[in-house]
């Protein structure tokens, strides 16, 4: 589901509760917030592919290790142990990339198709909770 994909169906849902406040600037933090959020419950798998004479550093968006696959035979992840010498694949769980307040609506969402309506409702919460936030200070 792409960025824009997603702003439409939020919109959708928020025109049926109304909320007073217009909100449309703050979606791409909503849905960057619930992408986030949704990421701890519903992981983004990946595999890293590491050749024998490879540099052995952990990829970019590495949240989590998950098994490693060395000469046919599964491993568990273990983030006390050195990665293996020679050629093998890291399976891991992956942080979403972040979405910048400018970010064009052709942007992909990290999280599976599955996942993205829970991103929509995360989003749509927190345009309501600000609608009925109170507290006084």
């Amino acid at each position: 589901m792409t960025l824009g994909q997603a702003k439409e169906r939020l919109k959708q849902l928020l025109d049926e509760s109304r909320p007073k406040a217009d909100l449309t600037g703050k979606f791409n933090l909503f849905l960057d917030m619930g992408q986030k959020e949704v990421a701890l419950y519903y992981p983004i798998y990946r595999v890293k592919e590491y050749a024998a004479d490879s540099p052995r550093a952990l990829p970019e968006d590495f949240y989590r290790g998950c098994q490693i696959v060395a000469e046919g035979n599964w491993f568990p992840y273990d983030a006390t142990a050195a990665l293996p010498a020679g050629a093998f694949a890291l399976r891991y769980e992956a942080r979403p990339a972040d979405i910048p307040e400018n970010a064009a609506d052709s942007m992909v969402l990290d999280l599976p198709e599955e996942a993205a309506p829970a991103v929509i409702f995360y989003a749509a919460a927190q345009c309501n909770s600000m609608e009925y936030d109170q507290r006084f200070f």
